[in-house]
């Protein structure tokens, strides 16, 4: 076996391979036998026809395809192994260049290659922001709300009240074969003036003022303009003209903020407690909104330095993985990719190269990074962490739902998932912390050790998706553990 190696610009490799002629002839032999197996050939048994009898029957170029299919499984691992190339995808016969000799050209995706120089340079100051006292109160009045009483009045809507409505918008200038209703008719509810609650910004910011002043059984029109970085791309400078009819208006009732209260709330015992956990809540989410901030712009920096190389295959792969993401995430909300494409007004290929090719580049490269920082740190899963993440899929596994009761080959392939993801998720930790430490000039021992989970008091008030159940009280958050 002759090899010529061709290296390209994209990572690839071109492997020019060539046999002995007698190879191929000995690969034609095998394959007469292997289609008389399969082939009924009149006057013999199966697998028995002599060659010349078989070449008649199913011609020349049927033994050939399958004789250079033989080989090529059998060869192409060798061929890896002699020319010494690490292959990062599914390598591929690019052209059959001769067949006396065999000479076949292979095109070779080689392995992600990066180099990530001089990280230990990389200096980032890490603040995550202090908890003020005006945030616990807010949160407190989130949870007054929640646990209020609703009584109807029958009055105008004023600040501080409960308006039930039904809305529906479309637009005013739809595209060509663009659905004009953008929000199907739907129940909604609104805590009028209160700037604590996130539906001020449901279906726009400043909806819930138009509601102020309106009675029971009312009925409006009012239009409004999304910008154009408006998040949803179905609404993006678009004009939409909203039916609102006011369904009632309740008054709400605070409860009194005391030790009674915290013990409502969920395993408090006194006010005190609870302010506590929300002080701990808040730090957590401060400190969560810190590390993405953080670690998206430790990932720049890292990346402006590294040398990364990969295949092309690579980041196709990424580009998949992600598309079909998207299009379960679409399926959720009962809706079709090429509907979202028709309401975006743009084709499949300019969807993946402007919108996740830039998305799968980004997340591509930075698992690469990871992955080669954890070579270069030595980062390794102790007995400690692996302990721990057995028991974290141990309590995984309890807490997932079933239909039905799955057979031990389902259960046993579940476990092995949960449990992967478990042993990556707390590998990632490591690494993740190892960046920041080095990055913010800790040493090795300041580092932290394992991430926290507390307990999360759930202090939203209902969004204006969701109608408020029951006659005359929201309904109280659930604990979540």
């Amino acid at each position: 076996m002759k090899l010529e190696i061709q290296p390209r610009d994209d990572h690839q490799v071109n492997v020019i391979a060539e046999f002995e002629s007698e190879l191929l002839e000995q690969y034609k032999r095998r394959s007469a036998r292997k289609i008389a197996e399969k082939t009924r050939i009149p006057g013999f048994r199966p697998g028995k026809a002599p060659y010349d009898v078989v070449r008649r029957v199913v011609g020349d170029e049927a033994l050939i395809e399958q004789a250079i299919e033989d080989l090529i499984d059998e060869y192409y691992p060798k061929i890896l192994e002699e020319a010494q190339l690490k292959p990062g995808a599914a390598g591929n016969l690019e052209k059959i260049l001769s067949l006396d000799p065999p000479k076949f050209s292979f095109l070779v995706p080689l392995e992600p290659e990066v180099d990530l120089g001089n990280y230990k340079e990389i200096r980032l100051e890490y603040t995550p922001e202090v908890v003020e006292e005006q945030e616990i109160t807010d949160f407190l009045k989130r949870l007054q709300t929640n646990y209020s009483t609703a009584e109807p009045v029958d009055r105008p809507a004023q600040e501080g009240d409960l308006v039930y409505v039904k809305f529906s918008g479309k637009l005013t200038h739809p595209a060509d074969e663009q659905d004009e209703v953008v929000f199907p008719e739907r129940p909604a509810q609104f805590i009028l003036g209160s700037d604590l609650l996130e539906n001020r910004t449901f279906p726009f910011p400043g909806f819930s003022e138009h509601l102020l002043g309106k009675k029971e059984g009312e009925s409006f029109t009012l239009t409004h303009t999304y910008p154009q970085e408006e998040e949803d791309p179905a609404l993006q400078g678009k004009e939409v003209e909203f039916q609102v009819t006011v369904q009632s208006v309740k008054s709400l009732i605070l409860p009194e903020l005391n030790d009674e209260f915290a013990q409502n709330v969920g395993q408090f015992e006194t006010l005190e407690d609870l302010k506590k956990a929300i002080r701990e809540q808040l730090e957590n989410a401060k400190k969560e909104k810190a590390d993405e901030t953080f670690f998206n712009q430790l990932f720049e920096q890292f990346q402006s330095q590294a040398t990364i190389k990969y295949p092309p295959q690579v980041l196709e792969h990424e580009i998949e993985h992600l598309l079909e993401d998207f299009q379960h995430d679409l399926s959720r909300q009962g809706m079709e990719l090429d509907t979202y494409l028709k309401m975006v007004n743009k084709d499949r290929e300019t969807f993946i190269r402007e919108e996740l090719q830039p998305v799968a580049r980004r997340r591509l490269e930075r698992s690469l990074i990871m992955e080669k920082f954890a070579d270069v740190e030595q980062i390794k899963l102790d007995e400690a962490n692996y302990q721990q993440a057995v028991q974290d899929s141990l309590r995984d596994l309890q807490s997932i739902p079933m239909d039905k009761k799955p057979t031990k080959a389902e259960q046993n392939q579940l476990t092995q998932e949960v449990l992967i993801y478990n042993i990556n998720r707390r590998l990632n930790q490591m690494i993740l912390d190892r960046m920041k430490a080095i990055a913010t000039g800790q040493t090795i021992e300041e580092q932290p050790t394992n991430e926290v989970t507390p307990t999360e008091i759930n202090a939203e008030t209902e969004t204006a998706s969701e109608p408020v159940t029951g006659e005359n009280q929201t309904p109280p958050a659930e604990e979540q553990n």
